[in-house]
């Protein structure tokens, strides 16, 4: 369906890349207009630029918000072309997407909720969204014909895609975030510890190490007559270190939970010890090399110099930030997560804080819940929440906790929808008959439920366009599991 064309790709990048450096709203959308209408002729080049687009859509919005809702198109218009092209009968989509019911009643609560408890409709329309967007990619994937070839194709962009985004990420690192940002970015008030931390052009350091992580694994299905061995080893590594530097804690125990059950469902057990090299060698080549040129750089005070050059003395006069030596930051964090000091810290403000007010919420509203846009999701960020001011929230507050989000947002209902979903796909999971893709499918729901414990998972786009993408591929009726090819 739709053959991937690489001249289209290139003019696509080009076209992107004029709407940033030209940054005018008009132009953005020209061009995401000219992009989702070849995507009607060339559906797999749409797909594909999906997989560039996403993680870097934050930096394109902020600096041209003409190109805004270009990825939701290309998902759109691909799923009408799927759903026209696709020569199946009514009774098919019938059969095979029965479960969407039950997608759809989880949606209808929450909205419905929300709107009972004082949202707007907008509101709720802006969290189904951000939902159900790249969920689309589960039905896209499950029924366009992937081969082979498609796979590689998609792993060798997702890994320019990732390099592009480590690059840019040691320049913000050893620019002390003073070089590739916009004025906007610059300007954040954030804490010491998270000023160490790289943001990268998917501005959140979470999202940001667990793209990378997902593409880390990734090049472990890649077979290429382009890339060898060594080229791979040198990705990998260059890959991993860049993770290093977002100090994600819950990244890496999510990810973490996966390869351990990845290895338990593979009997992977030779792949332990190449997982353990790869992990000392990131510290040892990209980590602490660029920690020290870093901490290098700020002991110079070049940045603070050539700020104060451009600062109103009344502003220059501010105590510079204090220097602190981050080489074991890291282990750092890992060691501090249950000590009694981040515990208190965490149930004034922080994740403890979120799940105790979210029980609170709960007790009042146990039924369908409080509603989408009513407690730390993606919608309550844009658009106010009716019930803040009642229970003493502040205004900014994200729950980060994808379980207290969903029981706050739709209540026992939603919560016993999303348990069967979720029972129903790792059902599905367990039957594929290829050992290989049943272990990395079961291993990225591991990953999801991990990480649910620490981020609102469904609403990261870009975990979610790789995770979608994945489970309708591996469902994919129209392709022979056992024609598909092993991890090394």
């Amino acid at each position: 369906m739709n053959e991937f064309k690489y001249w289209l790709f290139s003019l696509h990048i080009v076209l992107i890349a004029i709407g940033l450096t030209f940054p005018s709203e008009l132009l953005g959308y020209i061009i995401s207009a000219i992009i989702v209408g070849t995507n009607l002729f060339y559906l797999k080049n749409g797909i594909m630029l999906l997989f560039v687009v996403f993680p870097v859509r934050p930096f394109m919005v902020e600096v041209n918000g003409g190109l805004a809702y270009l990825a939701d198109f290309i998902i759109l218009t691909s799923l009408c072309v799927v759903l026209v092209k696709k020569s199946s009968s009514l009774k098919y989509w019938i059969t095979e997407y029965r479960w969407l019911t039950l997608v759809s009643a989880l949606l209808a609560i929450g909205l419905f909720s929300g709107l009972y408890n004082g949202i707007s409709f907008a509101a709720g329309i802006f969290q189904i969204r951000s939902l159900l967007i790249t969920f689309f990619l589960l039905i896209i994937g499950k029924e366009v014909i992937w081969s082979k070839v498609d796979l590689n194709r998609l792993i060798l962009i997702s890994i320019g895609t990732a390099l592009v985004l480590c690059v840019h990420g040691w320049i913000e690192k050893l620019s002390l975030r003073q070089w590739l940002l916009p004025a906007s970015w610059k300007e954040w008030n954030l804490s010491a510890a998270n000023e160490m931390r790289i943001y990268g052009l998917i501005a959140n350091p979470n999202v940001l190490a667990t793209y990378l992580l997902i593409i880390f694994f990734s090049t472990f299905l890649l077979r290429s007559t382009t890339l060898k061995n060594w080229h791979l080893i040198i990705i990998r590594i260059l890959i991993a270190g860049t993770a290093l530097l977002t100090y994600s804690r819950g990244a890496m125990l999510a990810f973490a939970t996966g390869v351990i059950l990845f290895i338990i469902l593979k009997r992977a057990w030779r792949q332990v010890v190449p997982l353990l090299l790869y992990v000392v060698l990131s510290f040892t080549v990209i980590y602490y090399p660029i920690v020290n040129a870093s901490e290098a750089i700020n002991e110079s005070g070049y940045f603070s110099q050539a700020s104060e050059e451009h600062t109103p003395d009344e502003v220059s006069k501010k105590e510079p930030s204090p220097i602190i030596k981050e080489n074991n930051v890291l282990i750092e964090r890992f060691k501090e997560m249950f000590s009694s000091e981040t515990v208190q810290a965490s149930a004034e403000w922080g994740r403890i804080y979120v799940v105790l007010k979210g029980v609170e919420i709960f007790t009042d509203h146990p039924l369908f819940g409080t509603g989408f846009s009513t407690y730390g999701d993606a919608a309550s960020q844009t658009y106010k929440s009716p019930i803040y001011e009642k229970y003493g929230i502040p205004e900014n507050l994200y729950a980060d906790n994808q379980y207290i989000s969903l029981l706050v947002s739709t209540g026992l209902c939603g919560v016993i929808l999303a348990a069967i979903l979720m029972f129903l796909l790792i059902k599905k999971a367990w039957r594929i008959g290829n050992n290989q893709w049943r272990s990395i499918s079961l291993s990225a729901i591991a990953v999801l439920l991990t990480a649910g414990l620490f981020y609102n998972i469904l609403e990261d786009k870009t975990f979610t366009l790789y995770f979608y993408f994945l489970m309708g591929y591996v469902l994919n009726n129209n392709l022979s599991m056992e024609n598909r090819y092993e991890m090394d």
